[in-house]
């Protein structure tokens, strides 16, 4: 979890996924998601023991409903649980950028590399919770997951704008150089 800085060397390890900007403002949201999803089934079974033609029709719109967005709701909590068990390792070379995704879980470890003479440009996403750069070279477009190395994402950005790679950031006015 420390940034290891030489002079053409930065390695960078993911923080834990608790410290991700926005994890408990999204945990509330999802949380509240599920609460009312339980209540508007409530409603729904209640509505159906009423038992008059339109009010059935109803409860059963109502529930079929609330069903959809719980299963969306699982979706989304289901992808987070995922997220949380990844660790990222981050290298960066006078030459290349390499990104090691680790599932500690499942033991799998799978690794992505871009060369940087050949990224044309980065895009940079700079809000705190989804904070990214995708370097785009003609052989691949590569994400690196900034969101997950707290304040050093900042590290990140210095480096490869001090190894000649053009950042624009997404929120500017810059414009973005398409690959030829």
């Amino acid at each position: 979890m420390v940034a290891i800085a030489q002079s053409a060397r930065l390695h960078l390890m993911s923080k834990p996924y608790k410290t991700r900007a926005g994890l408990i403002p999204m945990v509330v949201a999802i949380s509240v998601g599920f609460l009312f999803s339980f209540a508007w089934i409530g409603i729904a079974i209640w509505m159906m023991t009423r038992r008059t033609a339109d009010v059935l029709i109803w409860g059963g719109l109502i529930t079929l409903s609330t069903l959809v967005y719980g299963t969306y709701l699982m979706l989304i909590t289901g992808k987070m649980l995922r997220e949380a068990r990844y660790k990222y390792s981050l290298e960066l070379t006078e030459s290349e950028a390499v990104l090691s995704v680790i599932d500690p879980q499942n033991r799998v470890r799978s690794t992505r590399m871009v060369l940087l003479d050949d990224v044309k440009y980065g895009e940079y996403y700079p809000y705190p919770d989804t904070a990214s750069v995708i370097l785009h070279a003609p052989y691949a477009d590569l994400e690196l997951p900034l969101w997950s190395f707290g304040e050093q994402r900042q590290d990140a950005i210095d480096f490869l704008e001090g190894r000649g790679v053009r950042i624009v950031n997404v929120l500017s006015d810059d414009p973005i150089s398409q690959p030829e």
